[in-house]
């Protein structure tokens, strides 16, 4: 069993963890954005995220040295459909970006993602939140809505919506929710390594991705060191981004999970401005604000509510009682 400091350690390294996965993934759309100003097309940099996770991957195979042999009937199973599920998630978030307006599906796939999670960890895998937990979640809703709003009518350019656009990315949701959750089972209750699931992730959305790269688009690969640079950026932070986030999933309930990563869009906007000279309205400020004071509020309350129950464990062990041994 986990002494009590390692698991107040694990509770705040769980946090940092996920705020540290929001700030690569902020990273990484920002380089999306300039690499396909340079003309790069967006499954050859798809491809590239899951060949670099793939590199990583056999990289630290041989430190790490996970079994694959160790995996149950049961445990192959849940793992083929997850990895599968993953790939078919991507392919929705790609058809929702190129297709539809980018920032209101992302934003409308945020939201709705964070409290789908919500829902299905607490039926599947009995996740109880407190009240705290969910007024960060209700403000990370709203500020997504505002930003959202004022992207569909506060720029004062006439964008066209249409079916497609709720579609994608609301079935984009509707399956990396369960998906989120799926992760989270396989991660703490089968005791599967991390490099493993990756190892899935990535080995079989390199083969994919790179069919569909040279049968849809034609792959740029003669450029300039700029454009280069800006591909290195993205794998880069792609690959620290989706790591971190597994990290700091397993450490934390799903749900916590979901909704501090939704500080990606507070992120966004700010490295929006620095980045691509983007001056944000006031109501997606507004927005932005919200969505920042929503995960925060998540992210604290997940640091008090450990520290206190390090707090109740160090007393009972003081007074020679039995320290519960139920996952926070």
């Amino acid at each position: 069993m986990e002494s009590n400091n390692t698991k107040s350690t694990r509770s705040w390294v769980g946090v940092l963890f996920l705020l540290l996965s929001a700030t690569f993934d902020s990273l990484s759309n920002e380089f999306v954005t300039l690499a396909s100003n340079e003309g790069i097309p967006g499954l050859q940099m798809l491809f590239l995220n899951r060949l670099s996770l793939l590199i990583l991957v056999i990289i630290a195979w041989p430190v790490f040295r996970p079994k694959l042999s160790a995996l149950s009937c049961k445990q192959l199973a849940v793992f083929i459909l997850i990895t599968a599920a993953h790939n078919l998630e991507l392919g929705l978030v790609f058809l929702s970006l190129t297709y539809t307006v980018p920032g209101i599906t992302h934003t409308i796939r945020q939201g709705t993602e964070t409290i789908l999670t919500v829902i299905i960890s607490f039926f599947l895998l009995g996740e109880v939140l407190g009240l705290l937990d969910f007024f960060g979640i209700f403000l990370n809703f709203v500020g997504v809505v505002a930003i959202g709003f004022n992207l569909m009518f506060g720029t004062g350019k006439r964008i066209s919506v249409n079916v497609l656009t709720f579609a994608l990315p609301l079935l984009a949701a509707a399956v990396g929710s369960p998906l989120n959750v799926f992760d989270k089972f396989l991660l703490d209750r089968q005791d599967v390594h991390i490099l493993i699931l990756l190892l899935g992730i990535s080995s079989t959305g390199t083969l994919y991705l790179s069919a569909l790269a040279h049968t849809l688009e034609t792959p740029v690969w003669k450029m300039s060191w700029q454009t280069a640079a800006y591909l290195v950026g993205l794998n880069v932070s792609y690959v620290f981004s989706l790591v971190l986030w597994y990290c700091g999933m397993y450490l934390e309930n799903v749900g916590v999970a979901t909704a501090i990563r939704v500080m990606t869009v507070p992120i966004t906007i700010v490295l929006d401005y620095f980045v691509l000279s983007k001056t944000p309205g006031a109501l997606k400020l507004a927005g932005g604000a919200l969505v920042f004071a929503g995960s925060m509020t998540v992210s604290v309350v997940t640091v008090w509510r450990n520290w206190k129950a390090e707090k109740r464990d160090r007393l009972l062990q003081e007074l020679n009682f039995d320290v519960p041994t139920k996952d926070r």
